[in-house]
């Protein structure tokens, strides 16, 4: 009898195991978090996470092109009004050079 009480002991401890394992299991498998269409600055150094890719904007970007993105930077502003300005230059340019 001595020699049973250890045995059920551990046995009591593995089937409590495997019952926190079937348990808590499924729920680590449903973890899914959300992933915006943009939500990171790529501005120092050009990188974003993995699915994601630097825009013009300086703003990573989904490759899938799913969920919306309304951040305005600084950096955006800054590209529309040097892409006005370089246009606005071109132009200048090519009539002085009469093209």
């Amino acid at each position: 009898m001595a020699v049973l009480k250890p045995r059920v002991k551990t046995l009591r401890t593995v089937v409590r195991l495997a019952l926190l394992v079937l348990l808590v299991g499924p729920l680590t498998a449903c973890f899914n978090p959300a992933q915006p269409g943009c939500a990171f600055s790529c501005a120092s150094d050009g990188r974003c996470p993995s699915g994601y890719s630097c825009g013009n904007d300086l703003i990573c970007h989904r490759d899938d092109g799913q969920g919306t993105c309304s951040i305005q930077t600084d950096a955006a502003t800054d590209a529309k009004t040097d892409a006005k300005t370089d246009a606005s230059s071109d132009a200048k340019s090519d009539t002085a050079s009469g093209q």
